[in-house]
């Protein structure tokens, strides 16, 4: 039985990130899905897992979600660097870097990765935009992936052209001047992207099943598969 710990998820729900889950865990039999509350010590403390799910959430909860994680930062560069799993969307990418700017306010966060966000609260209009892009894994896999943001601030640092998930093709990466989209370390993935990221790409679901050594079938797989070809065609002519 392989094991997926999902982080907080009474925070991390807002754009119903839950779904990530629920849908692994309806793909195969072989995987159980453990729920970490705020007032839980994490399981990944103490215990091996095979993969950590972190998804969106406010900046309130962001903040309160750095100090819950905070006394674990060694434990998560370890876990990072023998080559545990972790999806992380939204904003919960910002936990990673090294601070938070959001106007006279610094807000330390993990700094387990060298870049640093910014808030822009009082901005005339959230960003919202959706992008294309492509994910190629080490041994050349290659992928077409799709995502929706939707947020108040961005992340910046020269650190990303080194150690991105994603090349984008169509819309923008971490900030509007990159196309370097979310962070890639060993099998650390992250996305500003919000939302049942795994629905929305099949394919990557897939992946993730081969890399936790599962048969990759996924729930209705044609079905997935077809609208992901729609939405893909969808976006490149309208976007494009």
């Amino acid at each position: 039985m392989k094991r997926i710990e999902f982080l907080y998820p009474e925070f991390c729900n807002i754009y119903a990130e839950s779904y990530n889950m629920e849908y692994l865990g309806r793909c195969s039999s072989e995987l159980e899905i453990l729920n970490t509350r705020h007032t839980d010590t994490p399981v990944f403390a103490n215990e091996d897992v095979d993969m950590i799910y972190l998804g969106c959430l406010s900046e309130r909860k962001q903040e309160q979600v750095i100090e819950l994680l905070r006394p674990y930062k060694a434990r998560i560069e370890e876990l990072i660097e023998k080559g545990t799993i972790f999806l992380i969307t939204g904003n919960s990418v910002e936990i990673f870097g090294n601070e938070i700017r959001d106007e006279d306010r610094i807000i330390p966060a993990l700094g387990i990765f060298d870049f640093h966000s910014v808030r822009y609260m009082n901005s005339a209009e959230r960003h919202n935009s959706q992008y294309v892009g492509k994910f190629v894994d080490e041994d050349g896999f290659e992928l077409t992936m799709l995502g929706h943001r939707s947020q108040f601030s961005f992340a910046y640092g020269d650190f990303f052209e080194a150690n991105k998930f994603i090349d984008i093709e169509i819309g923008i990466g971490m900030n509007p001047n990159t196309k370097a989209e979310g962070i890639r370390r060993n099998n650390f993935f992250a996305t500003y992207s919000l939302g049942p990221y795994l629905i929305m790409n099949p394919l990557f679901a897939k992946y993730l099943l081969r890399k936790l050594g599962l048969d990759d079938t996924i729930e209705f797989e044609a079905e997935a598969v077809e609208a992901y070809e729609y939405r893909k065609a969808e976006l490149i002519a309208t976007l494009g």
